[in-house]
């Protein structure tokens, strides 16, 4: 069964200079390397997960050619929830809101930055093996403390924003999904390098492997890379673990968006389909955390 993938949307918060978060003022060492990274901006909000998703998701609704009454599932894909984004009843009246109360809700949280890989595999599982026919996807973030933001042993910086889009067999649209898998090896955790970089790179080349074969894909068929955007250097890695070359990798939020969480590869996909894209190109993308890996495979109609 044809799997299409349609309507993304994004919100991120105000953009700013990394240079004015207190942690980095107090680390110019770091900041420079940040910097040497492609690391410019990062966007803040005062909103709250759960908002930025409501924002998103009204968009998608704006875009998709299905309305709430046929969504079968809703998968929210978060890091957040110590924000209190979810208490109470505030996820039911985010429901109510959009029509969504007949949808199941899936949550989605334990891969961290690597939740769209899982919430997209999720998706796409479902509505490949004819279980569902519409999954809305949502993944949303925001992170309030400034030194929370800064991921030292990455050497990144968190923005606050969310993305969503649908997954469905009900209509074909300009992007089909061929293919997800994932991966994951929970020692990276603990690990130092070189061993963190052998594990990365036998986890994900594994993945991709599995998913290439099972879409009867090679990895010459790959024209496009689209990762997370933790720094320039950080996704030339992915695209080397995933044995695709440095020169397939799209870079060009990381400089004005950093870190979206696990929103990039939806912000990134969309802002490269409207840089213009040649019909029939294979694009790979790579969500990634600490030892959890999510890829899929998609063709640009």
């Amino acid at each position: 069964m044809s799997v299409y993938l349609h309507g993304i949307s994004y919100a991120v918060g105000a953009r700013e200079p990394i240079a004015g978060l207190e942690p980095l003022r107090e680390d110019p060492a770091m900041l420079r390397d940040m910097h040497g990274l492609g690391l410019y901006h990062y966007c803040r909000t005062e909103q709250s997960p759960l908002q930025l998703a409501a924002e998103v998701v009204a968009s998608t609704f704006d875009r998709i050619p299905v309305d709430a009454a046929e969504i079968d599932l809703l998968v929210y894909a978060s890091s957040s929830p110590e924000t209190g984004a979810l208490a109470g009843g505030e996820f039911l009246r985010f429901c109510e809101r959009f029509g969504l109360t007949r949808a199941t809700p899936i949550g989605v949280t334990l891969a961290e930055c690597a939740n769209f890989g899982s919430a997209l595999r999720i998706a796409h599982s479902l509505v490949a093996a004819g279980s569902a026919r519409n999954v809305l996807v949502v993944t949303s973030d925001a992170c309030p403390d400034p030194h929370a933001r800064i991921l030292r042993d990455a050497l990144s910086v968190l923005s606050d924003g969310a993305a969503a889009c649908l997954i469905t067999s009900a209509e074909p649209s300009r992007i089909e999904v061929l293919g997800s898998n994932q991966g994951t090896n929970q020692l990276i955790r603990v690990a130092k390098m070189p061993a963190l970089a052998g594990l990365t790179k036998r986890g994900l080349s594994r993945a991709v492997a599995d998913m290439l074969d099972r879409a009867g894909l090679d990895r010459a068929d790959v024209r496009r890379i689209i990762a997370n955007n933790v720094n320039e250097e950080a996704v030339r890695f992915m695209a080397d673990s995933a044995g695709l070359d440095h020169d397939l990798c799209y870079l060009d939020n990381i400089a004005d968006y950093a870190h979206v969480h696990s929103a990039d590869n939806l912000i990134n996909l969309q802002t490269y389909l409207e840089d213009g894209v040649a019909p029939g190109e294979i694009v790979m993308t790579i969500s990634h955390g600490f030892g959890t890996w999510g890829v899929a495979l998609l063709r640009i109609g």
